[in-house]
């Protein structure tokens, strides 16, 4: 069997949840970003993923999403589907990190990602990370590629990563990957010693976990508030609006941190 990154990662989240119990409160496919809201001994938690509205069909219905049935979620034909288990896996993983004390540096990877930077340098961006982007423009050779069309504006087409990511340095890649299933391919194009960053929100899985798993940092955010933002993203609210109102704690996580 391939032994697919989202698979592995929600088997390890698994694993390491061990008996500890995890009820499913709610769940939704919203406009912009699914969620996933759990019980557990320490309160409620969650967790949010990228929604691809692209996939959106009148008349489907989706599954509901069961803790032990994590790592076929992850992998299921239905991309909504999928989004539901990233956004489980992320939920459980604010779960973990609360209750194994781990200590996240909060920090916003627009100016965390500079660390990284040693001219002459080439970088790629996998989906929409603009002002990230743009911090390195003048520092490095910068490509930005985008599956939807009506994101692009200046970027490529996805369909030019293997002509790109060869090439660069730096490889940063959005949390959306998991969901749109495309994190594998991209992964096997890097080359030997490039730095991986995967970005954003989808991106909040349990850091010692993705470290693991060859990611070198992390720049992903976690809920403070789950009820506050349930009711924004039934509204059609994006990650720039819970952003601003103060509802996500932003953290960078680098892979020397720890031990996998």
């Amino acid at each position: 069997m391939r032994r697919f990154f989202s698979r592995q990662v929600a088997e390890k989240v698994l694993k390491l949840l061990g008996n500890d119990r995890i009820e499913v409160l709610d769940k939704c496919n919203c406009l912009n970003y699914t969620y996933v809201l759990i019980g557990t001994r320490l309160g409620e938690f969650l967790g949010i993923a990228y929604t691809p509205t692209e996939d959106l069909r009148a008349g489907e219905v989706g599954v509901v999403p069961k803790v032990e049935e994590l790592p076929e979620l992850v992998v299921n034909l239905d991309s909504l589907v999928r989004a539901l288990g990233i956004a489980l896996i992320n939920a459980i993983s604010h779960y973990l990190v609360m209750r194994e004390g781990l200590r996240l540096s909060q920090g916003d990877l627009k100016s965390e990602i500079l660390r990284f930077v040693k001219p002459p340098c080439t970088a790629c961006f996998v989906g929409s990370i603009t002002p990230v982007a743009e911090a390195l423009r003048g520092k490095c050779s910068v490509y930005q590629l985008e599956r939807r069309s009506d994101l692009r504006h200046d970027s490529y087409p996805d369909v030019d990563a293997p002509l790109i990511i060869p090439n660069c340095d730096i490889l940063v890649i959005t949390g959306s990957a998991m969901v749109n299933n495309t994190i594998d391919q991209l992964l096997t194009m890097r080359k030997d010693g490039a730095i991986t960053v995967l970005s954003g929100p989808t991106a909040a899985a349990y850091p010692p976990i993705l470290h693991g798993l060859g990611i070198d940092v992390i720049g992903s955010s976690l809920v403070k508030e789950p009820h506050s933002v349930i009711e924004l993203l039934k509204l059609g609210a994006g990650y720039r609006l819970l952003d601003r109102r103060g509802l996500l704690f932003k953290y960078v996580s680098v892979r020397s941190t720890y031990n996998g």
